[in-house]
């Protein structure tokens, strides 16, 4: 069983930075719909790394740093995209008359 665990902490340890990435690149792209879809997968991930860090603290899986290290890597992306979003937002109402 700890290897399906230990399969399952790699695959979202990858998804986690994948999601950063693309977070990174739809900030920097501007493009706020892009945010907004990301910032969906991004709480699905985040949902799933809870559960697995549950699993790991009851002994059931493997170790839980990379777990903290995808958590953190979600959060932040979560934190820098609602602040892109929210200066994306307010260029726009100062823009427009």
């Amino acid at each position: 069983m700890p290897i399906q665990n230990d399969h399952e902490i790699q695959k979202l340890h990858e998804m986690s930075e994948q999601l950063e990435n693309a977070a990174q690149q739809a900030v920097n792209d501007a493009n706020p719909e892009e945010m907004k879809r990301i910032q969906k997968q991004l709480r699905k991930v985040q949902d799933q790394i809870q559960e697995a860090r549950g699993k790991a603290i009851n002994g059931n899986g493997g170790s839980g740093e990379p777990l903290f290290d995808a958590q953190m890597r979600v959060e932040e992306s979560q934190h820098r995209m609602e602040r892109a979003i929210n200066n994306i937002s307010a260029n726009q109402n100062d823009v427009q008359p």
